[in-house]
């Protein structure tokens, strides 16, 4: 198959012939002869096909079906969210809200507030960074768990999201998974990274024949033995096109919740913090050196300095071949030191640029002393880092351009640019939303976009033309998987 007369990010006009599933020949338009199918772009922009390096996508295709407090400028203003939602829910599923952040609200949440709003139907509320949530006496009744404080942090909080997720139907669950995907497929993704926490290498053995995307699938250290019993490395088909991916410790909590492990304390009141150490040196090093023996890769959530300082370290300690296949991911604060370490070691750093314009308000009352030092971007790649992007869904939306449309221009909306010299260029931004290139010898993952990419304007006219930015077709391995022009006549097969 040839797509002829594709452009190019460079402006150039091209013919790139597929043959079984990969790229053969990029020429100039009209230069060589063509065989067998030919369709014509007619100058429509083609690019490679896009990752969202992380993702929780049993999270994800729930949160598209829930409510969210996300705008609630409260406590109250959220139970009343709440309150509303109750009164409308049926059945015996427990009621899962979204996107709390409690970070921001002038007062903390309580259970009796929550509690008057919800009465006896088991509720949820679980922050938008997920590292904390807010239950009533009645799910707390149905979790069999008792607690003193207001909100589920870090482990208790995934354990419990985790056991409600259980709790509802597994075939629901994968219809709306795969809706996820082809939507997913809609905004020209070609693959995820699935990090969610359950067991879902399990889950996607399960439901391997419904993969109309590349998925990797992600281990936490629960999981890892289990791995070995079934024989599983990085990279093993599961089925379809999903595959074994990375294992995952957590080794510090997050921002909103305050659990971020940082070098110095941060924090409001007469109790400032340096956040939460999960997994201290010794554990992270048996980890690291287990998944390893088993020939699993792996990434480390780190999210303050401390804590990419330390997942640097275990990852130097683990040797060469560990960290040259090691992520972190997130890394939103990094003392300066530590990025020439990174590149060093070819230690990649897994970032979700949509998680800078989401915190910035955080970042400037927790960390305004360090705010040069978090959401790197440019730094990084400059000083030789490699670098994936990611959504990190459901904490944010899993749509690749927020991601490029923020890191090109660290802005949307009608909002100044923050820390614009952080900012990189679209083939940049691009670039490390891809895993292939258009070359001969690259699988034909590509995408053709609907209109041209943005050239000239403001930052926020850029931001606001990248984020909306209409998607013609989406190809894995010169398969079709979402073609605009089928879906509006209702014809599209995923």
């Amino acid at each position: 198959m040839r797509l002829a007369n594709a452009r190019l990010l460079d402006g150039s006009l091209t013919d790139i012939d597929i043959v079984d599933g990969d790229i053969e020949r990029v020429s100039p338009a009209g230069s060589t002869p063509s065989a067998g199918e030919r369709r014509d772009l007619e100058g429509a922009t083609v690019i490679p096909g896009l990752w969202d390096e992380h993702t929780h996508m049993g999270q994800w295709a729930r949160h598209r079906t829930r409510r969210s407090v996300l705008e609630a400028p409260t406590a109250e203003a959220a139970a009343a969210i709440a309150a509303e939602t109750a009164r409308q829910h049926e059945g015996p599923e427990p009621l899962v809200l979204v996107g709390m952040r409690d970070g921001l609200w002038p007062a903390p949440p309580t259970r009796e507030l929550l509690d008057r709003a919800t009465g006896g139907i088991p509720t949820l509320i679980v922050s938008s960074d997920v590292h904390c949530s807010w239950p009533n006496s009645a799910m707390l009744e149905r979790l069999g768990i008792e607690l003193d404080e207001p909100l589920l942090r870090e482990d208790a909080a995934f354990a419990a999201l985790s056991t409600v997720e259980r709790m509802l139907d597994s075939d629901t669950l994968d219809r709306h998974v795969v809706d996820a995907l082809a939507a997913a497929a809609a905004r020209g993704v070609v693959g995820v990274v699935d990090l969610e926490f359950d067991d879902a290498v399990g889950d996607w053995m399960r439901r391997s024949g419904s993969t109309p995307l590349r998925v990797e699938v992600g281990i936490y250290a629960k999981d890892l033995e289990l791995a070995a019993e079934r024989g599983l490395r990085t990279g093993d088909s599961l089925g379809g096109r999903a595959r074994v991916g990375r294992f995952k410790v957590i080794s510090d909590g997050s921002l909103g919740t305050r659990t971020a492990w940082t070098a110095h304390p941060y924090g409001h009141g007469d109790e400032p913090r340096t956040g939460v150490r999960n997994v201290d040196d010794a554990e992270l090093d048996r980890l690291l050196a287990r998944a390893t023996e088993l020939g699993i890769d792996a990434s480390v959530h780190a999210i303050g300095d401390a804590a990419v300082t330390a997942a640097i370290d275990a990852f130097e300690r683990a040797g060469r071949d560990a960290s040259r296949r090691g992520r972190i991911e997130h890394a939103q604060l990094v003392a300066g030191v530590d990025i020439p370490r990174l590149a060093t070691l070819g230690i990649t750093a897994s970032l979700q640029p949509e998680h800078a314009l989401d915190d910035r308000e955080l970042t400037a009352a927790l960390w305004a002393d360090r705010s040069r030092d978090a959401f790197r971007l440019r730094s990084l790649l400059d000083a030789g880092v490699g670098v994936v992007l990611g959504s990190d869904a459901p904490v944010t939306p899993l749509d690749p351009w927020l991601a490029i449309a923020t890191a090109v221009t660290r802005t949307r909306g009608d909002e100044q640019p923050w820390q614009p010299e952080e900012a990189i260029t679209l083939a940049e931004a691009i670039a490390v939303s891809s895993r292939t290139r258009i070359a001969p010898g690259e699988p034909a993952d590509l995408v053709v976009l609907g209109a041209e990419p943005p050239r000239v304007g403001s930052p926020n006219e850029i931001a606001a033309a990248l984020r909306s930015m209409p998607i013609a077709q989406t190809l894995i391995a010169g398969e079709t998987v979402f073609d605009a022009a089928r879906t509006r006549t209702g014809t599209l097969q995923h």
